[in-house]
């Protein structure tokens, strides 16, 4: 390849990777995943080297990645934070520890740590209080998010340690809670989340502080940025990489396992050994990252234009298999959004067997050129969710049926329509019976109404006897014929009854939420009732109204105009109104049994999922904490808990509860 042509070819690559950056690091929604991305830049790396020292101007191996958000207020960082050149295999591990004893001309030992995927993050203190939280930025300034920051759990907010000091992380949401996320976003069918990585990165510039509280972030800390020399603490003088993190864990800040290595040997087993428990672990990890042990020599090394000369990743290549594609299923969900749904060959990747894959929409299914009876290289996104990374054409059978995505609707045959970005296509007949079969179950629901019994099972039953075919008329059932139904009966039809009518007196943003307005969820809905304090003004309000409340935008005051204008909508709410559920917003309807009362939750709860009760919590007049704290009251302890635990065992003022004591607190006579 001539000079020109490289040039041509990393002009494009340059083009592609800030787009990629772009995504990822603005915007927290990558098109392709990690391994892919560094396969890019790998390749552009080859093509510089083959210039024989022409570097392409503005070439990302030259270049942090950029976090920042347009016209976000930012901090200069006191010493820059660098990206790490990668490895992707153990041999390019050895060539590293090779190359860096001879140019330090001894064998020396290397602090060998796990490789956090999150989100990095910057910590400034001085005479031992926090003073702010930076996330990574460009590398020299960083966004401010010391507000959210603050909310996060089992960081200290002040430190032993007085002297001025940078201490760096990675923030992240333990993966159980970002399924759970996933799941609640995937019921309200907003958008998901592509990884754990990606909600954090989110997360954490959010303005809704509330909100933030219900990420359940957490973070990591690995490493210095600024301090004054000598560093030392209690006595001690701290040389080395290894101290550093028991330094830092000493100071109250949680760290991951590592090991001190004196050979490439003893490093490729704690790394081989790490990535097989990777699954294990409660937060992702992509890699591991090797480090001169020795600061002095750290300094000696220095920097290239981008990364540390003593610092190497190794990352660990994505679990990937090959899976058929059997069958794709569009669903329709309860805003009318159709979504294409991969059924698979079962196989067993990542910890888990899949059988299933989102494809997202027909833009997707366009660039992998699908077809049923494709064999297809499947992988977890983040190790989490199912993709399709690509269709193997050369075993692609000669009876492979290419996919068209339908024009109408898969369930009532209506045409269907685009939304504005043009990416998800819609059924418009809210009369639809899957929409109205989704509509009926998230009414139903435990965050909605919370009609106990009422499942997914029982609502398809009655839409198929004709019992139900809209919201209203889960009050006018017919429970003497309940009783008379197979597997169901007199008691059955009985506590169904008494859920029904127990979801009259449910508070009204519990309606609001019920109602099921595209965007609106859970919190949004609080707000609103809150704000507009009846059905009445919310349904008269403006737009300029609407982006009047806090953290409600363009999209959402569209869509709850939307919603409003339609008469069917409008003759669902009279009719809901006319079986005497709330409509009004007052504060006498909250329970005040823990008023003025603060709780935090660690570990896994045996029946209620975090975000459940802490919404159970500050419905009945108690405040969520974000940290361990002397003004922390109640900490609710579940299984496995964190080290939360050990930090308010030394605080006598605090209590240590069990979500059994809580819904006695909640519900004395109980």
């Amino acid at each position: 390849m001539n000079t020109d042509a490289i040039k041509q070819e990393l002009s494009k690559l340059k083009t592609e990777i800030e787009r990629h950056d772009l995504l990822y690091y603005s915007f927290a929604n990558p098109e392709i995943s990690d391994y892919e991305y560094d396969m890019l830049v790998l390749r552009a790396k080859e093509l510089e080297a083959q210039l024989s020292g022409e570097i392409e101007p503005g070439s990302s191996n030259q270049q942090v990645g950029n976090d920042l958000s347009p016209e976000a207020a930012t901090i200069p960082h006191k010493v820059r934070m660098a990206s790490l050149d990668n490895a992707y295999t153990l041999e390019e591990v050895n060539g590293f520890i090779h190359k860096t004893d001879m140019e330090i001309g001894s064998s020396m030992s290397y602090c060998t740590e796990l490789k956090i995927d999150g989100f990095g993050i910057n910590l400034y203190y001085d005479k031992g209080k926090l003073i702010y939280a930076t996330t990574r930025g460009d590398g020299q300034v960083g966004e401010d998010v010391t507000r959210n920051f603050l909310l996060l759990p089992d960081i200290p907010h002040s430190i032993a340690y007085q002297g001025s000091i940078e201490i760096r992380g990675e923030i992240y949401i333990p993966l159980q809670d970002f399924l759970s996320i996933n799941e609640q976003r995937r019921k309200q069918e907003a958008k998901t989340f592509a990884n754990p990585r990606n909600a954090a990165a989110g997360s954490i510039k959010l303005k809704d502080s509330e909100e933030v509280k219900k990420r359940h972030l957490h973070a990591i800390f690995y490493s210095l940025g600024y301090y004054e020399p000598p560093l030392e603490f209690e006595g001690n003088s701290i040389t080395d990489q290894y101290s550093v993190l028991n330094f830092i864990a000493s100071l109250g800040f949680p760290t991951s396992p590592r090991k001190l290595c004196s050979s490439f040997s003893e490093v490729k087993d704690f790394c081989i050994e790490m990535e097989a428990k990777r699954y294990t672990l409660d937060y992702d990890i992509d890699g591991m990252v090797i480090k001169l042990n020795d600061l002095e020599q750290q300094k000696r090394l220095g920097y290239t234009g981008k990364s540390p000369k003593w610092a190497i990743a190794y990352k660990f290549k994505p679990e990937e298999k090959l899976s058929i594609i059997q069958s794709i299923d569009f669903q329709v969900g309860r805003t009318g959004a159709v979504t294409p749904v991969a059924n698979l060959e079962p196989i067993f990747i990542s910890g888990t067997t899949v059988s299933r894959a989102t494809l997202h929409n027909a833009d997707e299914i366009s660039r992998l050129d699908l077809r049923v009876g494709d064999s297809v290289l499947v992988v977890k996104s983040g190790e989490i969710i199912p993709k399709i990374l690509s269709v193997d054409t050369s075993l692609r059978p000669p009876t492979s049926i290419p996919v068209q995505f339908p024009a109408s609707c898969p369930v009532c045959a209506s045409k269907l329509e685009r939304d504005d970005e043009g990416s998800i296509h819609y059924c418009p007949n809210s009369a639809c019976p899957a929409q109205i079969k989704r509509k009926i179950e998230h009414f139903a629901s435990r965050d909605a109404m919370d009609i106990s019994g009422l499942g997914e099972s029982l609502i398809a039953r009655f839409i198929d006897e004709g019992m139900l075919n809209s919201i209203p008329e889960i009050y006018t059932l017919n429970f003497d014929r309940i009783a008379t139904m197979d597997r169901l009966g007199t008691k059955s039809a009985d506590n169904l009854r008494n859920a029904i009518d127990a979801s009259r007196s449910k508070d009204f943003h519990r309606v609001i939420y019920a109602l099921g307005i595209r965007h609106v969820g859970s919190i949004t809905a609080r707000s609103l009732a809150q704000h507009f304090k009846s059905m009445d003004a919310l349904r008269a309000a403006d737009y300029d109204e609407l982006i009047a409340v806090p953290d409600i935008g363009k999209i959402v005051a569209e869509s709850i105009l939307s919603f409003f204008a339609n008469p069917d909508n409008l003759h669902m709410i009279s009719l809901l109104k006319e079986q005497g559920l709330q409509f009004e917003y007052s504060s006498s309807q909250q329970s005040s049994s823990l008023t003025g009362k603060s709780f935090l939750i660690t570990g896994i709860l045996p029946n209620y999922g975090r975000k459940e009760m802490e919404a159970l919590i500050q419905s009945h007049g108690g405040t969520i904490s974000g940290s361990v704290n002397k003004n922390l009251n109640y900490l609710v302890v579940g299984d496995k808990p964190g080290s939360m635990l050990e930090k308010a065992k030394k605080l006598e003022s605090i209590a240590i509860v069990s979500e059994a004591d809580v819904l006695s607190m909640i519900n004395p006579s109980e």
